[in-house]
């Protein structure tokens, strides 16, 4: 008798042929490509309003401000988005996509699979 069989007749290895058991998926626990999906979304998501937010708090204190073709045929509206609390408005607003992105970024949790 080998050492194998002997080891298998002492119960020191698991049988060859025994019972496997399956596990079914729990009902609601999402895939592997719902969770990556989940994934790429919260990137783009927070890519996104980094970006907006970045943009907004640096927009208004360039000249690209300044020069805004857009406003011309409207001079008291121009004349309004030059006040420094307008520009902090904007800013303020850049901020707070900013924060928005840090904030689903952090909160972010996925169900374990």
């Amino acid at each position: 008798m080998t050492s194998l069989q002997s080891g298998s007749q002492r119960g020191l290895t698991p049988e060859a042929n025994g019972p496997v058991l399956v596990m079914a998926p729990r009902p609601g626990q999402p895939s592997r490509w719902e969770i990556w999906r989940r994934r790429i979304f919260l990137a783009i998501v927070v890519l996104f309003w980094l970006e907006i937010g970045i943009i907004l708090m640096v927009a208004p204190w360039t000249p690209f401000w300044d020069n805004n073709s857009l406003l011309v045929g409207f001079p008291s509206l121009r004349e309004f988005f030059m006040h420094d609390f307008v520009r902090g408005v904007v800013s303020g607003l850049g901020l707070v996509d900013i924060l928005l992105a840090i904030a689903e970024a952090v909160q972010y949790r996925e169900s374990a699979g």
